[in-house]
């Protein structure tokens, strides 16, 4: 009687072996990076992205343009644009311009662990003539309502 119970239950197990296997998800393929390294402090050589965001934007004949509003980071890692909001507060001809990271000009505070502010080779004027950046779900936004 034992027996039977037993030979029940596993023929019951390979006949819901399958079933129970594809209730589980396949495995993802998508490999993840592996985290060896863990800094421990900044480098004389960085930034901190909080304090590049926030920072004022001059030109170089002293200027005031605006400020860091975002940075534009590629998957790898590397920033690749800064977007500056152009313009004051109330300033009607206000927009968000990207530029190249490599075409700003850091000026860290006097004691280096800090950003005083980002020279431009750009005048006010030239970021207002420029065409307005455009993120990603705007740009989204934009082609929902055109259809």
């Amino acid at each position: 009687m034992v027996a039977r119970k037993v030979l029940a239950a596993a023929a019951a197990l390979v006949l819901l072996g399958p079933a129970l296997a594809q209730d589980n998800p396949a495995p993802s393929r998508i490999a993840m990076p592996a985290t060896g390294a863990y800094p421990l402090r900044q480098d004389s050589t960085q930034l901190l992205g909080s304090n590049l965001i926030g920072a004022k934007v001059m030109s170089i004949t002293n200027e005031s343009i605006g400020r860091i509003s975002n940075l534009i980071v590629s998957e790898n890692g590397a920033v690749e644009a800064a977007v500056i909001s152009v313009g004051g507060f109330f300033d009607i001809r206000h927009k968000d311009v990207a530029v190249t990271f490599k075409s700003l000009i850091i000026m860290r505070n006097r004691t280096a662990d800090a950003i005083d502010h980002v020279t431009l080779a750009a005048s006010k004027k030239d970021l207002l003539q420029a065409a307005a950046f455009q993120p990603l779900s705007q740009q989204r936004a934009d082609l929902e309502a055109k259809r």
